[in-house]
Order: structure tokens, then sequence, then C-alpha cells
């Protein structure tokens, strides 16, 4: 007698088998890709907010830091609330270390509740536009902070008797709420035991 050849390949029930083995694999790795994904978004959403602070941060710190006094101007720097006049090394449109006068101006943005600091250079009158450095949510106002660490609005300040030519920090705060947004601090010569200015600034020293 002839022996019946031995079947091969996969019968109905191993076919179900591996499909719903294969199904729960597919589920599984979709939920943890679709984690993933959410994990990504939220950090991405997260660096972008962090990186927008970092400019609206930076905008202010490195003009102010590097602010100079220009000894033909009898004030070499003056501020308002919605104005600086300065002299300094460090403007975005320019080569670093050359001293140029500057304007830092807040300008309300009419179709949002936000602030618009822009720049205006005033060593050339070429009529060009003023730069857009960073937008800030609601009303924002300029304060500046002398070396006993009392805050004005105005710089100089008015009502005492003796002043330094430049604050030793000037503040960005919400005009509504007061409250801090940016501290930016004005170097003062070098650091020593002797000068705390710097540290009087964010309210360290005394």
């Amino acid at each position: 007698m002839k022996r019946k050849a031995r079947q091969r390949g996969l019968t109905l029930i191993e076919l179900l088998v591996t499909v719903v083995i294969l199904s729960f694999t597919v589920a599984l790795m979709s939920g943890a890709l679709g984690q993933i994904a959410q994990m990504l978004r939220v950090s991405t959403e997260h660096s972008n907010g962090f990186l927008g602070r970092w400019n609206q941060s930076r905008a202010l710190y490195d003009m102010v830091a590097n602010m100079v006094i220009d000894p033909t101007l009898e004030r070499p720097m003056t501020g308002q609330p919605e104005q600086i006049d300065m002299v300094t090394l460090a403007l975005p449109d320019g080569p670093l270390g050359v001293a140029r006068p500057a304007r830092l101006r807040l300008k309300t943005a009419t179709d949002t509740d936000s602030t618009d600091l822009q720049l205006e250079s005033l060593a050339s009158q070429d009529g060009r536009p003023a730069m857009t450095l960073t937008r800030f949510p609601g009303r924002l106002e300029f304060r500046f902070i002398d070396h006993l660490g009392e805050e004005h609005a105005q710089w100089p300040p008015s009502g005492v008797a003796i002043a330094r030519a430049m604050p030793s920090a000037v503040l960005l705060k919400d005009v509504d709420s007061q409250l801090l947004l940016v501290r930016a601090a004005a170097f003062e010569g070098a650091l020593s035991p002797k000068n705390k200015s710097i540290a009087q600034a964010f309210g360290v020293g005394r």
C-alpha cells in the first residue's frame, strides 16, 4: 500500500492564530507609536516656547549689558516707560563691539493684546523702518533700578539728588499686573568686593 502523502502548509486554525497574534502586535505598536508621537509633539511645543522666551530675554539682555557712556552726550542713557535711548556695543543689526546709539521702543500691537519691542538705529538717518525684535503678550513698560535698588519710572530718575549715568538694571513689566517679565542688568565695572552693584540689581546684594 502506498502511504498517504504528508500535508504541507498552514491549516485554517494556524492561519487564524497567526492573524490574531499579528493584530495584537500591530495594536500594541500603534499605541506605542501614538504615545511617542504625542511625546514628540509636547517636546516640540516646549522647545518652541523656551526658544521664544529665550529670544524675548536676549533681545534686551545683550543691549543693556553692553551699554557704554558716550562722553560727548550730556545724558548717555535716557529712559521712559515706552522708550529707551542708549549707546550700546551689541546692536543685533550690526557688528559687535562698535558703539552705536539706538532707541528701544515699546509699541502696542493693534491687532492683538501684545507689545512689540522695536529697535531704531540712531546712527544714520536713512529712513529705515524700526526693527521688531520680539513680541510680548500684554501691555508692557520699562522700569529702571538705581544702584540702591530703588525702582523708577524714568531715567535719570526725578527727585533724586545723586544718580549714576546708567541704571543698574532695566525691567520689562506688565502694565496691568506689574508682573516682571525681563530683568536686564547693566555692566558697571569690574567685579570686586567693593562693587556689589550687579548683585544689588538682582536683589541679592547689600
